[in-house]
């Protein structure tokens, strides 16, 4: 729902807790660990990230899809992942710690989470990159793949992530109604 300049998502309990959840993991995987800090000196900052970047592991596929290849030549994609990936991963976990921040306060009991203008591209990016880690979990390739899993019966336990990856889609959707609400 929008109230002004700002869209509001309420979330059960549960709700809050899972989507943190997936967050937290999805961020865990791309090597988070605390808040990202910025040097006032822009090339020290630079340097830093070129000598200590986290290597990403990129044979796991949730990796590949969050961060596909720019070039079909393997030597042109290496040296674009080696110029671009570290400012990609950490602008992936500063826009997870955005949503975190967020649903901390109400995951043990729920409520209301204010997303101000400056947030909602992070939340739109969060929830993207959870539902695509999903999906790749999934082998969600094709709408067949996903319209079998769909057809799964209640007690394959895939089902239940397929229900999740629905919801993630759902509040994702919501998200993107009440920004086109004006």
């Amino acid at each position: 729902m929008r109230e002004g300049d700002d869209l509001v998502a309420t979330f059960e309990a549960f709700e809050a807790a899972l989507l943190a959840s997936l967050v937290g993991q999805v961020a865990d995987l791309l090597g988070g660990s605390g808040p990202v800090t910025h040097e006032q000196d822009p090339f020290a900052q630079w340097a830093a990230e070129f000598r200590a970047g986290v290597d990403l592991d990129r044979s796991d596929p949730v990796i590949a899809r969050l961060f596909p290849d720019a070039y079909e030549d393997a030597t042109a994609a290496g040296e674009h992942h080696r110029f671009s990936q570290e400012a990609l991963r950490r602008g992936r976990i500063e826009d997870a710690e955005v949503v975190s921040a967020a649903l901390v306060p109400i995951g043990e009991v729920g409520g209301a989470v204010v997303v101000g203008p400056e947030a909602v591209e992070a939340w739109l990016r969060v929830l993207n990159g959870v539902r695509l880690a999903l999906a790749v979990r999934l082998g969600v390739e094709t709408a067949s793949d996903y319209d079998q899993l769909s057809a799964l019966p209640a007690r394959d336990p895939r089902a239940q992530l397929v229900d999740l990856y629905d919801w993630l889609g759902f509040v994702q959707e919501s998200l993107l109604e009440a920004l086109a609400d004006e």
